[in-house]
């Protein structure tokens, strides 16, 4: 009996060592704060004229913040993959660092994907269609911070083409936007090449939702575009298929 007393004692003293060893180097989840530092660490590091060891570092510290699930460090890694730019040059990698940091709300990001979209589809999406609720809320968000200038450069043109995107897509606030705008400013959206954005927003969306009615000359669904109650009637049209 006694020395059953000795041995547990014994394992009891070696468990509470191990404890006291381990317990203070069990890591803890980074705090949003820590992750942001972080990734500006990493981007100051890579964009300054340093020397290769340093790139690395700041790159490592960008990739690992974007996992962690910083918005601006998964588009700097989407951009540094999308235009080969110290790793190797990889579309669809790039595609899903834009994606993730746009659907967090990053203007720039939502932007980025949609020029991936629109740009290189049949390379970054290899065949299959894009998320219709996704780049509906992304042109949205891109467009809105351009025609603002918060987020990203004021640009009336490529602010408002998105927007028209965004509606086209299905976004209601982008639909209801479009409709007044063109209500206070009727020549508002013409200059745009409306054709052109009808047509190649169609051959992203699947079948369900497709935007031109079949047979209807490109020319005419272009001048409905520009009619207010188009958009109202498409509002209500989508929140019945819902």
């Amino acid at each position: 009996m006694k020395n059953d007393y000795i041995c547990a004692m014994k394992m009891i003293r070696f468990l509470i060592l191990a404890l006291v060893i381990v317990l203070p180097n069990i890591s803890r989840a980074a705090s949003p704060e820590e992750v942001a530092a972080s990734a500006m660490e990493g981007y100051e590091l890579f964009m300054r004229d340093s020397l290769p060891d340093d790139r690395q570092k700041g790159y490592d510290l960008m990739l690992s913040a974007a996992w962690e699930g910083d918005a601006k460090a998964a588009n700097n890694v989407g951009w540094l993959l999308q235009h080969g730019e110290f790793v190797e040059k990889d579309l669809k990698g790039a595609f899903r660092w834009y994606e993730r940091a746009a659907d967090q709300g990053l203007p720039v990001a939502a932007l980025n994907y949609m020029e991936l979209i629109l740009n290189n589809a049949d390379e970054v999406l290899g065949g299959k269609l894009p998320d219709k609720d996704r780049m509906a809320k992304a042109s949205a968000l891109a467009g809105t911070a351009m025609l603002m200038g918060r987020g990203l450069p004021y640009d009336s043109k490529r602010g408002e083409d998105l927007l028209l995107r965004a509606a086209l897509f299905g976004d209601e606030q982008a639909m209801m936007t479009v409709a007044q705008q063109l209500e206070m400013y009727p020549d508002s959206f013409s200059y745009l090449p409306l054709e052109e954005i009808a047509k190649q927003c169609d051959s992203l969306l699947p079948e369900c939702d497709k935007v031109i009615p079949e047979g209807m000359p490109l020319s005419e669904f272009a001048d409905h575009m520009l009619t207010p109650g188009f958009w109202y009637d498409k509002v209500e049209i989508d929140k019945c298929k819902k």
